[in-house]
């Protein structure tokens, strides 16, 4: 399952697909769990991106609007790109009480003629250029076993979370490239999942789109470096919030009417080396970081986001 700002499939549950096998009570015990975060954690305010412009894809509740948050709360003007006008007005709200400038967009990432006309309404907004993309919208894919699938299904989260992503950030190239010629200096972040890394049954549509992604990810890191262009990516695992909180709600109750949905929260945290899910405000912080001067030298990466749920091998 996904997380919930999803604007290409409905809403969606968590970040990391659903997952088949649980921790056992051994594992639990050997952890100290922390409680779940009550709200998000307000962005940390600054001065990092004054005067940077950005266009986040994906808006929604939950990682879509922390990441605009994020980055507006550090001086950049926004665009906000959703396919509905759902959440768009409300986080464009959020964005100008900081005295910034939000720019609401709508339209599909997949569509060609949309593309065309985003393009053009990004342009006019930010005087011809674009200095930070971050492509947040997906598909969560289906969560059924491959012996199971219709493969046919399999296409449709890899036309939006491989091709969607690649063809929306192509049409965007223009703009970067103007950035990247002024100033040296223009990013791409990638919203990616820890489903790449740490593999779980029944989560093969939407594993192997991000895992292309991933590939590719290093390819445009490769070839756009010569325009100032740098591109990376985050790979979140479970996401705490509401979405998530329902998710573990129908898990406790398909156990037994006396399991608590606290008791499914505590398994999955103790997966984690901080012995807590993270809440998408603070992965926002991993984007704003990669779009910040803190990461000028950083480009290629994939940065796993996720209390240390999954962790890379070491070099």
């Amino acid at each position: 399952m996904e997380r919930d700002e999803t604007i290409v499939n409905g809403p969606q549950i968590s970040e990391h697909p659903v997952s088949e096998h649980s921790v056992s009570e051994h594992s639990v015990s050997e952890h100290s769990v922390s409680e779940p975060a009550e709200s998000a954690r307000p962005p940390v305010p600054g001065g990092m991106l004054l005067g940077r412009t950005a266009l986040v894809t994906g808006i929604g509740p939950g990682m879509g609007r922390d990441i605009a948050l994020g980055l507006a709360a550090q001086g950049a003007d926004v665009a906000l790109l959703a396919r509905s006008d759902r959440m768009v007005p409300e986080v464009a709200a959020e964005i100008e009480a900081m005295g910034r400038r939000a720019v609401p967009l709508q339209g599909s990432i997949t569509s060609a003629e949309d593309r065309e006309r985003l393009v053009g309404e990004v342009g006019e907004a930010f005087g011809g250029s674009l200095d930070i993309l971050v492509n947040s919208a997906f598909h969560g894919g289906e969560h059924v076993r491959f012996e199971d699938a219709d493969l046919s299904r399999w296409r449709r989260p890899v036309e939006i979370n491989h091709f969607g992503t690649l063809e929306f950030t192509q049409a965007m190239l223009p703009l970067l490239k103007e950035s990247g010629a002024s100033t040296g200096d223009a990013r791409v972040v990638m919203i990616n999942t820890m489903s790449v890394q740490h593999i779980e049954a029944a989560a093969g549509s939407y594993a192997a789109s991000k895992a292309a992604l991933g590939a590719v990810t290093k390819t445009l890191a490769l070839e756009l470096g010569q325009y100032g262009i740098r591109v990376n990516a985050i790979h979140p695992g479970y996401i705490w919030g509401d979405s998530v909180k329902i998710y573990f709600e129908w898990q406790a109750a398909d156990r037994g009417e006396d399991v608590p949905w606290q008791e499914i929260y505590a398994e999955r945290a103790a997966e984690t080396a901080l012995g807590y899910l993270p809440h998408s405000s603070e992965i926002a912080g991993a984007v704003v970081f990669l779009a910040s001067p803190l990461a000028s030298c950083v480009t290629g990466v994939a940065i796993p986001v996720n209390a240390g749920h999954w962790m890379p091998p070491s070099a």
